[in-house]
């Protein structure tokens, strides 16, 4: 909560210290119509967007201050699903409460990629091409004008390993959970519960789903009211050495033997980078080649809209 009003904050306080001339403009998260799958691409995108227009002279309110305001207020419209659905008028709302006279709301409406790949022992290397269309709606809010522009990119290259897209979690968020769906073969999963009415005592087993033979059994952990989330973390290497698969932990309360909660998680047997929006890796892969070329080109075409 903290961090969600230092964004804000920021976000106000500079706006103080532009002058009345130049356009404030907010930038809103993509919307992922194509379905790209790709971690973090709503709101890296958007601050990618809002960088190159911020270079150009504008002041920009990011997505991270839009999406702050909103959730501090009750209005966080912004879920975490793959396709999410904003509410427009939400982010008009955050875009006055803030100061903007402009609102910028993005989309990647196309991303076709097509690949060719060879197997080299536990390495899938791919060769690559991308094709993307992004499209952007410019909203005066003072009038309440809406004009509309879209870009194309395209790239093609060696997309370099296979690409396992998962999303790291907090194992003490809430509930029986690892700290992501899919981890590589030989590294460390970790593994937590958030118990809700502390103290008690727990363990946890870990077995194959096509065995019913544990792979690993825990010590045991407890939860107290100052620290109601308990721990565990499962190193691969100790043998029986567990191998690629989809694998069950299943966690059970100190005496009874009756499990309280499960949690399923994939090992995966090829070599694999997480490729998130924003990152080096996604910039030199070709679909980061072919949105960056997208934004470049989207960039320049709202710059005369928004001036």
């Amino acid at each position: 909560m903290r961090r969600a009003w230092s964004v804000i904050c920021v976000a106000v306080l500079a706006l103080a210290c532009v002058g009345l001339s130049s356009p404030r403009v907010a930038v809103a998260p993509f919307v992922d119509r194509a379905g790209t799958g790709l971690a973090n691409i709503g709101p890296g995108l958007g601050e990618m967007l809002g960088q190159r227009l911020a270079a150009a002279g504008l002041f920009v309110i990011p997505p991270a201050a839009l999406q702050a305001w909103l959730s501090q207020t009750g209005g966080g419209v912004y879920p975490t699903g793959i396709i999410p659905t904003p509410d427009t008028q939400a982010w008009r709302t955050a875009s006055l409460a803030l100061g903007a006279d402009v609102l910028i709301l993005p989309s990647v409406e196309k991303f076709y990629t097509s690949t060719i790949a060879f197997t080299l022992f536990l390495f899938t290397v791919r060769g690559a091409s991308v094709q993307t269309d992004l499209h952007a709606e410019v909203v005066h809010l003072a009038t309440g004008a809406v004009q509309s522009v879209t870009a194309h990119g395209e790239a093609s290259g060696a997309a370099s390993v296979e690409v396992h897209i998962h999303f790291p979690f907090d194992v003490c968020s809430g509930g029986f959970r690892t700290s992501k769906g899919v981890y590589f073969d030989g590294e460390t999963v970790h593994i937590g519960y958030r118990d809700p009415a502390p103290p008690n005592t727990y363990y946890i087993t870990i077995h194959s789903s096509a065995s019913p033979i544990p792979n690993w059994a825990s010590a045991t952990a407890s939860s107290t009211g100052a620290d109601p989330c308990v721990t565990w973390t499962w190193n691969q290497a100790l043998l029986p050495h567990a191998g690629p698969g989809e694998y069950v932990a299943i966690l059970y309360r100190v005496p009874s033997p009756v499990p309280i909660a499960t949690q399923t998680f994939i090992i995966s047997a090829a070599a694999a980078v997480e490729l998130v929006v924003g990152s080096a890796s996604f910039a030199s892969a070709p679909w980061g080649e072919a949105l960056n070329q997208a934004l470049d080109s989207l960039a320049a075409k709202l710059l005369p809209l928004v001036r």
